[in-house]
């Protein structure tokens, strides 16, 4: 990408902060519109390069207070803008959805298909991450952060009242292909979940199978759209010798700005992460 077009892009990034090693920068082309991607490169590489698929609300720096830790350590990430969901991705795809963003994705993941093993999907971006991986045989690690998974029906419905509609109805989110692919994935998966997200829904004052929402707890608020019943069964679904979980205290859905105002944290998620890509 030319560096007109980089500073010209730069102005709609969520967070334009220096990165601890080189970028490059890849504009690609869909029917009608283009998005950009940007690639952090170690200086010395100590894995393959993961690929990134970022949540609702988010553009390829949302995560950069784990990506430029992974950068520094060695580990290299490609993280594609995706259509409806930020600033940095207008004007994007004309009604976008899950399906729109999977197949934005997977265009991007050719750029280092021949090295790539790793995913690494957070919220919404999980959702992906696992319909990636199912079409990809070489992934053989799954990074999962406070991820989403959605009812099949959902993938193809455009981003509004649509798509909310079909993902709020209770349980439908057991209605995906998904855990199937879990269960049968032979690679390994460390899942990355806030203490407060996934909480029981039903203590609460809400229906089983759906999200407790904003609550107050302890004297803090905290946001848990994941149901609970998403994390038990996506834990159920990976073969226990096969899994791993981080849980990070006094955090809720919200994992990229916890990483944000707390270094130390960030620090220890990269090098768990990093660990786990390296082995």
């Amino acid at each position: 990408m030319p560096t007109e077009s980089i500073a010209a892009h730069r102005s709609t990034w969520q967070y334009d902060e220096a990165a601890p090693g080189a970028e490059r920068f890849i504009e690609q082309s869909f029917d009608g519109y283009r998005q950009q991607a940007r690639l952090l490169v170690p200086d010395v590489a100590h894995a393959p390069p993961a690929f990134i698929v970022g949540g609702a609300r988010s553009d390829f720096t949302r995560l950069n207070p784990l990506l430029y830790r992974l950068q520094a350590q060695g580990i290299g990430s490609l993280s594609g803008n995706l259509s409806g969901h930020s600033l940095a991705s207008q004007p994007g795809a004309a009604a976008p959805s899950l399906h729109t963003n999977l197949h934005e994705a997977l265009s991007f993941h050719q750029h280092i298909a021949e090295q790539c093993h790793t995913l690494i999907g957070h919220s919404l971006g999980a959702a992906i991450a696992l319909k990636m991986a199912a079409q990809l045989p070489s992934i053989s690690k799954l990074v999962l952060i406070c991820p989403a998974v959605y009812p099949d029906a959902a993938h193809q419905a455009p981003f509004g009242p649509a798509f909310t509609a079909a993902i709020r109805q209770p349980f439908a989110f057991l209605q995906c292909d998904s855990y199937e692919f879990l269960r049968t994935f032979t690679g390994q998966v460390l899942l990355v979940i806030g203490e407060y997200d996934g909480l029981n829904s039903r203590a609460y004052g809400q229906g089983a199978g759906t999200s407790a929402g904003t609550r107050w707890v302890s004297g803090v608020q905290r946001y848990s759209p994941i149901p609970e019943e998403v994390t038990h069964t996506l834990l159920r679904s990976v073969p226990a010798p096969h899994v791993e979980c981080l849980l990070l205290t006094d955090c809720d859905h919200g994992i990229a700005a916890h990483l944000r105002d707390n270094p130390q944290v960030a620090d220890q998620v990269a090098e768990v992460t990093a660990a786990f890509i390296r082995g």
